[in-house]
């Protein structure tokens, strides 16, 4: 590497006349809505939390070439984040009028749509050059995505346009890393790709862990065990263990039942765990490890191999085990822990030296491990296709595993329909507060009855609804969950529907809200939860044919609105409504339930959109009408 390294903020990388070039062999802009939330969501929460101190968002590796007596930089690694925050500053400039000294300096090498697209944006022209020449469409969700994020961030964290935009501006830090002139760019580019994976961050807390129940000379095989069987997120962790360990982990009150084996659990701490299964310390009589030495040898838990083995992997779990182990650590402490797994040591650091700690976050993993398991939604792959499913895994007779629905058909296609609603809304692993605060409720719970548990995940969702996504002084989640124990607050003039009238900018989460109770009163059975993340104007916002816009306050009423996938949005967002229920017509399996009523309407204006807009509202606003009525 050159040893001119230096800092530079996002004013100076595109404020000044340095060209940056995104080479052929890299390739194209390919990030998503998740990882452009959790980059915006990352930068203003510095804003917020340390406004007086540098973000450093990562590195920038290029090669400099010489044209003109100008600087060209070729970018070798980090155009992914460069480009996102590009587009950013292109938001800022065009939505919010803001005052950025920005270069056009960013180009992609031999690719000229994505370079139109960079140019579009940059000149705010997006709609003029989309009727004219093909655009980058990664590019072009980029540039909504931050749009709406922005929107919504804003409000929820309060923070002025102002401020966020000099925070950028100057404490957002890029560390520019130039190559050797000689550097063989195509080796290096291979090299940086073939890249070994690092040790997960989840296994160097693992190390940490056993390092301190070794310190107190027993525990770590049982800790090792527990901690295997739960990381594997695909399978039910009843298979992490051996069968006879499986009978009396899982059977009832510790016993082998003939007819619920392995879906019991029972236990009520750590030591009550070692002496039902009986694992012997594998540290016992051995020389101390330390932090190092037990990463470097991975150690194994004990030999399952002569037992059967688990049935194919067919299930995907709605979290990774990372994200779990900060689930965990939030319901065990009660303390607002961050629900991001790139956080996972920094927030670990305070407990994992504490004995005592260790085996109780032991404990309560394997508990929730087996809740989440038995009482949250996967997604099932059978027979070349999938779908979601809430289900249990029994014992037959045969002391094989198979798997039947957690609760009687009904019931459970309710709480699978809440489930899955929750899950779509929040595709974003930082963003699961739900399943946090189910978690907690299922950890509650002596005994779990599917009328109790719909009845709170229904509560569940009228706070969320109510407290947050239209409250006119929006709670955070971590109040809602833990301060005000899920109870409601908000009553109808707390409520600001003005929010439902915003198009692009209405949280997802309200709209599959509306289609759960839309569901619940007619029950489709073709209609499930997918993972919708496009807002459609029904009544186009730039229609093709010869018909007239609508004013704006039309256009962007809730009635006019529904959650559609993004690629049926980008196929027909300027068809008419006429033409667009021809096209729905044909398809049997709904997108959307507040879609399917939409289209049944003979003609569709400002009447009729105001009209359904209001009926939508009104069922919107049916369960805080209750609540308020009954206060």
């Amino acid at each position: 590497m050159s040893n001119n390294i230096e800092q530079q903020s996002i004013r100076e990388l595109f404020g000044s006349k340095h060209k940056y070039v995104i080479p052929i062999y890299q390739r194209n802009y390919a990030w998503g809505k998740a990882q452009i939330v959790q980059l915006i969501d990352d930068i203003t929460d510095f804003a917020v939390q340390s406004s007086e101190k540098n973000y450093y968002i990562g590195s920038l590796v290029v090669f400099q070439r010489l044209k003109n007596g100008v600087s060209n930089f070729e970018i070798i690694d980090g155009q992914q984040r460069l480009t996102t925050i590009f587009i950013l500053l292109c938001v800022l400039k065009n939505e919010y009028q803001q005052e950025i000294n920005l270069q056009q300096n960013l180009t992609f090498e031999s690719r000229e749509i994505s370079s139109a697209s960079l140019q579009a944006i940059f000149e705010n022209k997006l709609e003029q050059a989309s009727k004219t020449e093909d655009l980058n469409t990664r590019i072009l969700d980029a540039y909504q995505y931050i749009s709406n994020k922005l929107a919504k961030t804003l409000s929820y964290k309060k923070i002025n346009i102002n401020d966020l935009r000099e925070y950028l501006l100057e404490k957002v830090i890029l560390i520019k890393v130039p190559v050797p002139e000689d550097t063989d760019l195509n080796h290096y580019f291979e090299i940086m790709n073939n890249r070994g994976e690092q040790l997960e961050k989840h296994e160097v807390l693992k190390a940490k862990m056993i390092e301190t129940l070794s310190k107190g000379g027993e525990g770590t095989a049982l800790f090792q065990r527990i901690w295997e069987a739960c990381s594997n997120m695909e399978r039910y962790v009843q298979y992490g263990f051996c069968k006879s360990q499986r009978n009396k982990l899982f059977g009832k009150e510790n016993q082998a039942d003939e007819k619920n084996g392995w879906n019991y659990f029972v236990h009520t701490d750590f030591g009550d765990i070692q002496q039902a299964i009986n694992i012997q310390n594998i540290e016992k009589n051995k020389p101390k490890k330390n932090i190092q030495a037990i990463i470097e040898s991975k150690i194994e838990a004990p030999s399952t191999k002569n037992d059967t083995e688990a049935p194919p992997e067919q299930f995907t779990s709605p979290i990774n085990f990372a994200n779990f182990l900060l689930h965990i650590l939030r319901i065990q402490t009660g303390r607002n822990i961050p629900l991001d797994d790139k956080q996972l040591l920094i927030v670990f650091k305070e407990y994992h030296d504490d004995i005592e700690f260790v085996k109780k976050f032991a404990f309560n993993l394997l508990k929730l491990r087996f809740l989440l398991d038995r009482y949250i939604i996967k997604r099932e792959y059978t027979k070349g296709q999938d779908h979601w499913s809430l289900k249990k895994l029994l014992r037959s007779k045969s002391e094989n595993g198979y798997y039947a629905n957690t609760f009687d058909e009904g019931e459970n296609k309710q709480i699978l329909m809440l489930l899955s609603m929750f899950h779509v809304s929040a595709p974003t692993l930082i963003y699961k507060h739900w399943l946090n605060a189910t978690l907690k409720y299922l950890s509650e719970q002596k005994n779990i009855q599917a009328v109790d548990y719909a009845n709170y995940l229904e509560k569940l969702s009228n706070v969320f609804l109510y407290d947050r996504y239209l409250a006119k002084q929006p709670k955070d989640y971590f109040e809602l969950i833990y301060t005000n124990d899920t109870t409601q607050k908000n009553k109808e003039n707390d409520i600001d529907t003005s929010l439902l009238n915003k198009g692009t900018e209405v949280e997802n989460f309200i709209f599959n809200y509306l289609d759960y109770q839309l569901w619940k009163e007619k029950q489709e059975d073709k209609f499930t939860f997918s993972f919708r993340s496009s807002v459609e104007h029904f009544y186009p916002q730039n229609p093709i044919e010869n018909i007239p816009k609508l004013e704006r306050k039309d256009l962007n009423n809730f009635g006019n609105l529904c959650l559609i996938t993004r690629s049926q949005n980008s196929r027909l967002s300027n068809f008419t409504p006429k033409a667009k229920t021809d096209f729905y017509t044909k398809n049997p399996v709904k997108d959307s339930m507040k879609q399917g009523i939409m289209i049944e309407y003979e003609k569709w204006e400002e009447e009729q959109i105001r009209e359904h807009g209001e009926a939508m509202k009104e069922i919107l606003m049916k369960n805080c009408s209750n609540v308020a009525n009954t206060n």
